[in-house]
This record gives structure tokens, C-alpha cells and sequence, in this order.
């Protein structure tokens, strides 16, 4: 009976927190709305009675669930309350907006109380959108400006300084990220010594590994991203799976797929190459370029590992899925590639998103037949040539979005003389050019062990207090990115 009463109280809990991000999810996209109808029409038009009814009507449901939630920024997150609102591809537009904007005005926090109505719901949006965010104290003015204008059914808190929460945050989840990473080589590495000795292969230890990486990856995607720069010579090592893993899950991720989703997706990611345990050690470890026989059998491994997941224990949708990724990774999107085709194939959306990331780690590792990586950048131009041939070119463009136009672990030269490596992409496109960093030499050249730093912020005349001026090839100065996210 006891149990019984657990049981539902866990459930109550865990339906009242979906109701909560459901909300705040629908605030965040209504105030973005909002914003827009302010610098689109006047305070008569009516087209401002639809989003103010919208509004409100969330705002009475969240009164209704809890007393007070407010809306929260931390960092380059929302939070409603103590919730997490994750982005997804329908509301990515309008966290940015709102994220960008409150920032602009120092705000760290909006309530909006039991006690708000239209009225000054409208004045609150007049008095946000007019505030010249160039001024001295955006905060303290616009508190001034609405207590002036009698609204008093919202309250605002200042925005903190988020850079040492940044570099908390980012040594918290560390150790979980390593250690889910590394569990998922071992997880690879024994599927596949076992296919190769026609032992029983089990995939449990896997699909537990690659859930517990979904949920990093929509808690603190950078962090899992980070070791995706980890790099053996050594093709039989796995970590390329791995990382191909890690790619697709964030490619996935913007694609708005579901967490059952994206856990098959990253399954078929973890096992796209487990062909390779049927081609010999020498030809995958041989340093030296491979003769025409010796591709003709790597170009084996797709069929080879589609014939070693047919033979798992019950058909389902998880095993197809798998079959698919490792059939069709070398495909093209032109159907160009391997293994050939002699009859019509629809190419799966699954099979387009591993096909990119695989790529992708391939360029950037030092793989066995590609001993001299490409730097990320590099890697996404070269690859933006083969837009329509080899790639999807609409996922393409939604990957590149995703990685940015600074990849995670890109050796960059800042404009102070300082090299760095960016440690996380800025989530707003327009400010692709502006990741955080973790400077790594100072001025002179000496190494150094710098904080994070985030190139947006700026100066009090507005001025940027770091750009970057190029990227950098890390092999030329043997700088192993790799070591500043472990």
C-alpha cells in the first residue's frame, strides 16, 4: 500500500513538471509573439488582442498549477522556476529571441503574478521593447519606467554574471560525461570482440549507455560534444564510433526528435561501422595507403554489418533501424557511394544524419588512411562542397548550424595574441562568431590554464573585449585539443 502510494506521488510529481515545461515552453514562445507585435503595430491595432488573450490564459493555468514561477535565465538557458525548458526546432526561434533580449536589458528574472492583467501586460511589452539597451543601467531604468507607469503585477530580478556558474557547471558534469563516453567504447568494444568470435552478441549494456547519453546531451550538450575531439590512430579503438554516436544524437536533437527516438537513432550511430569487426586488423591498422583489393574488402563492411544485426535476437524496430544506419552510411545522397545499388533505395532520415556525422569525425580524426586531420571549420566548408551529392543538403545546413561556424574544440588566435579553444558554440546564429573560449596561451606565447571566457561580453562603451581573429591547425603547433575536456 505503501509502495502503491510512492508510485503515485512519483508519477504526480513527474506529470506536474511536464505541465510546467509545457507552460513555460508556450510562455516563452507568447512572449516572443509579443515582442514582435509591439515593433509591428500600435497599441490600438487588433492585432494585439489574440497574443495578450494567448498569454494570459497561460499565465492563469501556471497560477493554477503553483502560486509563482518565474522566468528565469541562467546562463544560455530558461528555466521556469527550477525547471530546464529545453529548446527544441519548433520553439528555437523564440528561446533565442527572448534569451538575447533579456539579456540586452540586464534582466535575470520575469514574474508575472497572480495579480497581472492585459493592460499592464501591454504596458510591460511598450516599456521592454522602447528601453534603449545602449543606456548605462538597462535594469534599474526599466524598473523605473514601470513603476512610473503604475505595473505592478510584474516583477524583475538583475541578471548575474554568469562566468563562474559557466565554469561550476562545466567541471560538474565533466566526470559524468567522461565516464559515459568511455562506457560506451567498452560497450562497442565488446559487441564487437564478440561478433567477431561468433559469440553471443548482447546489446543491453549498449542501449542503457546511449539512454544515459540522450540525457546529457539535452542536459549539457557542449560537455558531450567537447570529447568528441578525443582521437586514436587506431581505427579498431571505437572512439570514432562513439563520437559518430554523439553527432547524430545532436543533429537528432534539432531535428526535434523524441528521447525513444533519439536513443534508436544513437543505437544505429553506435553500431553504424560494426561491420569492421569482419575485416581483418591489418588492413584497418595498415598506415599506408590501401591497394584497390584491400578497398574493395573495406567496402565489404557495410553488407558485413547488416548480416551481423540481422542475427540479434527478435526483429524489431531498434534492430531495423540499426541495419539501416549500417547499410546506408556510405550511400551518398546521390546513391553514388557503397555498397551499389541495383535497385531504387529511399534513403532513411536516419541514414542521411549518420552518414554526416560519420563523415565529420572522419575528417577531423587522424584516422588510419587519413593521417593528417582536418581542422572542424575546414572540415564543414569541404564538406558544404559535397552539399547534394554526398549529403543531404538540408541536414547538412541544420548540422553545420548545430556544430557552428566555431566548432567545439577549434584552436582559434584571439586578437589579444592569445590562442584559445572554443569550449561552447553560441546557441544564437547571429552570434556564431562569438563562442565561449578557454584561453590556453597568454599574450607571449606561455602556456596558461585560463578561465572561460565569453566573447560576447563587452566594454562600457559596447566595444567587444575579445574577437576572434583566425583559426588555428592544432597539428602544426602539436596542441592536442582534446586534453582541455578531460
Amino acid at each position: 500500500m505503501a509502495q502503491g502510494k510512492v508510485s503515485q506521488k512519483l508519477l504526480s510529481s513527474k506529470n506536474f513538471d511536464e505541465d510546467v515545461v509545457r507552460l513555460g515552453k508556450a510562455l516563452v514562445n507568447q512572449f516572443h509573439i509579443l515582442l514582435k507585435t509591439r515593433r509591428l503595430h500600435d497599441s490600438g491595432n487588433v492585432a494585439w488582442d489574440q497574443p495578450i488573450e494567448n498569454f494570459m490564459k497561460t499565465i492563469q493555468e501556471l497560477v493554477q498549477l503553483k502560486q509563482e514561477l518565474p522566468l528565469r535565465l541562467g546562463g544560455d538557458y530558461l528555466f521556469l522556476g527550477d525547471l530546464k525548458l529545453k529548446m527544441d526546432i519548433e520553439g528555437f526561434t523564440s528561446f533565442i529571441s527572448v534569451i538575447d533580449e533579456m539579456k540586452k536589458r540586464e534582466v535575470g528574472s520575469i514574474l508575472f503574478k497572480r495579480t497581472t492583467n492585459s493592460l499592464e501586460i501591454k504596458r510591460f511589452v511598450y516599456l521592454f521593447t522602447a528601453l534603449d539597451t545602449l543606456t548605462k543601467f538597462p535594469f534599474t531604468t526599466l524598473l523605473k519606467q514601470m513603476e512610473n507607469a503604475g505595473v505592478t503585477g510584474i516583477e524583475l530580478e538583475e541578471l548575474e554574471k554568469q562566468k563562474e556558474d559557466f565554469k561550476e557547471a562545466l567541471e560538474d558534469t565533466k566526470e559524468l560525461a567522461k565516464s559515459t563516453y568511455f562506457k560506451a567504447i567498452s560497450a562497442v568494444n565488446e559487441v564487437m570482440e564478440n561478433a567477431k568470435l561468433g559469440q553471443a552478441v548482447s546489446i543491453k549494456k549498449a542501449k542503457r549507455v546511449v539512454q544515459s547519453m540522450v540525457d546529457l546531451l539535452l542536459q549539457e550538450e557542449s560537455t558531450l560534444l567537447g570529447l568528441t575531439t578525443l582521437r586514436c590512430h587506431d581505427e579498431y579503438t571505437h572512439n570514432h564510433s562513439v563520437n559518430v554516436c554523439i553527432l547524430a544524437l545532436s543533429l537528432g536533437q534539432r531535428l526535434g526528435f523524441p528521447k525513444s527516438k533519439l536513443s534508436e537513432l544513437g543505437m544505429a550511430a553506435l553500431f553504424h561501422d560494426i561491420g569492421k569487426a569482419f575485416i581483418p586488423i591489418e588492413i584497418l591498422n595498415k598506415p599506408t595507403d590501401f591497394t584497390e583489393d584491400e578497398w574493395r574488402i573495406m567496402r565489404k563492411h557495410p553488407i558485413l554489418g547488416v548480416k551481423m544485426l540481422i542475427k540479434l535476437k527478435g526483429l524489431n524496430e531498434l534492430t531495423i533501424r540499426m541495419m539501416t544506419g549500417a547499410f546506408e552510411h556510405h550511400l551518398n545522397y546521390d546513391k553514388s557511394g557503397y555498397p551499389r545499388l541495383v535497385t531504387p533505395w529511399y534513403l532513411t532520415l536516419s541514414g542521411r544524419v549518420i552518414s554526416i556525422s560519420d563523415c565529420y569525425d572522419a575528417l577531423t580524426s587522424s584516422r588510419v588512411y587519413n593521417r593528417v586531420p582536418y581542422p572542424p571549420d575546414k572540415a564543414l566548408k569541404f564538406m558544404l562542397t559535397k552539399s547534394g551529392k554526398a549529403f543531404d543538403p538540408i541536414l547538412l545546413k541544420i548540422f553545420v548550424n548545430a556544430i557552428g561556424i566555431y566548432p567545439i574544440g577549434t584552436l582559434i588566435l584571439l586578437d589579444t595574441n592569445e590562442l584559445a579553444v572554443v569550449m561552447q558554440t553560441n546557441p544564437n546564429l547571429d552570434k556564431g562568431d562569438r563562442p565561449k573560449v578557454k584561453p590556453i596561451t597568454d599574450k607571449a606565447g606561455n602556456e596558461l590554464d585560463g578561465d572561460i571566457v565569453d566573447l560576447t561580453e563587452t566594454d562600457s562603451n559596447g566595444q567587444f573585449l575579445k574577437s576572434i581573429s583566425k583559426t588555428v591547425d592544432p597539428a602544426k603547433y602539436q596542441i592536442d585539443v582534446s586534453r582541455y575536456f578531460l
